[in-house]
């Protein structure tokens, strides 16, 4: 266990609910919170969870919401759909949680929102992106989204590769809903934006791949100058390592959506992160460069209590933001008042404002993105995004 983990578990231990059956109270406004604390998202999560814990104590170190102590229950997700399920379910019925937090990837983001549906109960995905999700055929009053969506993510993943001048492009993108939904994004996009460029060839891992080297030489052999990718940041490192001794990364202008460009992955990979490709994150512990990012930031630190700062509290903390900010809103944690109250609702998140769409509960969440490039902070010997740049999602999330 690294010193990081360590530091975190330390932070959630005091403020962690006992997963025993609790009984409803009126002075306490439950939060159940279902993020992955083991397995393969274990990293994305306790950050996650952390972020929840910090928003939380915030508020009841002021006094509480509407008068009550906020509380938050914790199930470990496992990044597991039918764990999720399971879990969900329990966090409503058994553990009385007023609302549902959570998430990683699009599967479990799903198999939550379908409790939220069944359950008559607030869901607000943290980190899920696929659009189906939020789909025509998906979509039910109680399902919000404090993430990115695919659309945002793809499409931004274009506006890059047209600035390159990509003309014959691979992409590489997980064969399940979020690669899926990426395709359809960038692919729509980059007709639009860069209409001589042309899609050459496309690869699918499957889920659960482990062996890519196949798919590398494919790409290799497609002639393509410019590679989109879905390998997502806890899929990438094997990837990049696999990829690097045939030259890959210096063959093809690489653009990797799945937050690649987070902080943590930068620093697990070390020298294995690719010198100059172009990835994404939904935080920078260096950027943007204003105060109430840099107070945000501050407080993670002093959580985590790592040597350096995580970027997936950011996402724990808004999520659980729409929550509280609705209530307060609202003056009630009835159901029906909180989701009209969060139907055009805009925060102050540490990294600027955001609304919260009322048409299809989709918040303008953009991303950071930029080229991976070394480090010049002796501090920080790490990979980092630069230039950085926020694109946002106004005009691009549908």
């Amino acid at each position: 266990m690294n010193k990081k983990t360590i530091g975190t578990l330390a932070a959630l231990s005091m403020t962690v609910a006992v997963p025993t059956f609790a009984m409803a109270s009126d002075d306490v406004i439950t939060i159940g919170a279902l993020y992955p604390t083991s397995g393969p998202c274990q990293l994305i999560g306790e950050n996650a969870l952390l972020g929840t814990h910090i928003l939380v104590d915030e508020i009841n170190a002021a006094g509480g919401l509407n008068g009550k102590q906020v509380e938050v229950v914790h199930r470990d997700s496992k990044c597991d759909p039918a764990e999720a399920t399971a879990m969900a379910r329990e966090l409503v019925t058994r553990e009385n949680a007023d609302f549902l937090v959570g998430g990683v990837s699009s599967s479990v983001g799903q198999a939550i929102s379908e409790v939220a549906r069944q359950q008559e109960t607030i869901y607000v995905a943290a980190i899920p992106k696929s659009t189906q999700m939020t789909s025509a055929e998906n979509f039910h009053k109680y399902v919000f989204r404090a993430a990115a969506n695919t659309n945002t993510e793809g499409k931004s993943g274009a506006v890059i590769a047209e600035r390159l001048g990509a003309e014959k492009i691979c992409t590489i993108l997980m064969d399940y809903s979020y690669g899926h939904s990426l395709n359809e994004a960038f692919s729509a996009h980059i007709a639009k934006i860069a209409p001589d460029a042309e899609i050459v060839a496309q690869e699918w891992p499957k889920n659960g791949t482990t062996d890519y080297t196949a798919h590398i030489t494919n790409v290799m052999a497609s002639g393509c100058d410019t590679v989109f990718s879905g390998v997502w940041a806890g899929l990438f490192p094997a990837f990049a390592k696999q990829a690097a001794p045939f030259g890959f990364f210096n063959q093809v202008n690489y653009i990797t959506a799945g937050e690649v460009g987070s902080p943590e992955t930068a620093e697990q990979m070390g020298e294995d992160m690719p010198e100059g490709i172009w990835a994404n994150s939904y935080e920078l512990f260096y950027f943007p460069d204003t105060p109430a990012h840099n107070d945000f930031v501050k407080i993670v630190q002093d959580k985590a209590q790592g040597d350096n700062t995580p970027s997936w509290p950011v996402v724990g903390y808004v999520a659980a933001q729409w929550v509280t900010s609705a209530i307060a809103k609202a003056g009630s944690a009835d159901t029906d008042a909180v989701i009209a109250s969060l139907e055009g609702l805009s925060i102050d998140t540490p990294i600027g404002e955001q609304s919260m769409r009322a048409s299809d509960h989709q918040a303008n969440r953009g991303q950071f993105w930029g080229q991976m490039k070394q480090s010049e902070d002796a501090s920080y010997p790490y990979r980092m995004m630069k230039p950085v740049e926020y694109i946002p999602a106004d005009d691009l999330m549908d």
